[in-house]
């Protein structure tokens, strides 16, 4: 039986099975990095907590999970208000607060600490009003690199003017600027609080699981396109029994 696939068939499948085959493997890739950060997270959550100090620029590369302790001073008169947050399908705002570690240093880095979720309110005009305490507070909890904004904004879109600061997405570098003082470059979920469990429901809702059946779809495409080619390669041979490779 004579095999003579059409040359723009050929070509279509050798253009997307490569891809197929690369989109399965990122997403067992993704699954491994998703079991890795899930193992992280769970050895922090029932290690000690230690006291915070990531002044040592070597930790802030890579993945970051830690279970740790945070003492100082709320700043109140600069709160963040990290925009787009959703809960029980109600939209408003994460309240992240500034933490002074050591009031005593003006360029001592504070440490950004969510304080859970707050209703939108009557309009975005119209600012939620919110309130840290005033006195010294120890907060133990785990300290997380905040997630990678999936697009550039641009100037003015990136922060709101006035405080509270609505922001779009959580970059300590650029917070700093608006602050004065340096931030670390995580934030600390405290232990037992709504906004944490919520995060681990969105996390585990996406786990590797799920990545591993994209995989699987990516792999089905895959075999569903080389049985097309094949198929189709037979039958038109049969059909018209034209040269190999024509068009």
């Amino acid at each position: 039986m004579r095999f003579q696939p059409a040359l723009a068939q050929t070509v279509f499948t050798l253009l997307l099975l490569p891809g197929f085959i690369a989109l399965g493997v990122w997403q067992i890739h993704r699954a491994t990095e998703k079991k890795v950060l899930f193992a992280r997270e769970a050895a922090a959550e029932t290690a000690a907590p230690q006291p915070l100090g990531f002044q040592n620029k070597s930790q802030n590369t890579g993945p970051l999970s830690l279970h740790v302790r945070a003492r100082g001073l709320y700043d109140p008169a600069h709160l963040f208000l990290l925009d787009n947050r959703v809960r029980d399908g109600q939209v408003g705002y994460y309240l992240l607060a500034p933490l002074r570690l050591n009031t005593a240093a003006a360029n001592e880095p504070a440490v950004l600490v969510n304080l859970g979720w707050i209703p939108l309110g009557e309009s975005r005009q119209q600012r939620p009003k919110v309130s840290v305490p005033i006195t010294e507070v120890t907060v133990t909890g785990l300290a997380l690199k905040p997630d990678k904004p999936p697009f550039t904004l641009q100037g003015s879109q990136e922060f709101s003017s006035g405080w509270p600061n609505v922001i779009q997405a959580v970059q300590p570098e650029r917070m700093a600027q608006l602050l004065g003082y340096p931030l670390l470059p995580v934030v600390i979920y405290p232990d037992g609080s709504e906004v944490m469990a919520i995060r681990e429901k969105a996390m585990h809702a996406f786990g590797p699981t799920r990545h591993y059946g994209y995989a699987a779809q990516w792999f089905g495409f895959a075999v569903i396109l080389v049985g097309l080619y094949i198929r189709h390669g037979f039958k038109r041979a049969r059909g018209k029994g034209a040269k190999r490779w024509t068009v």
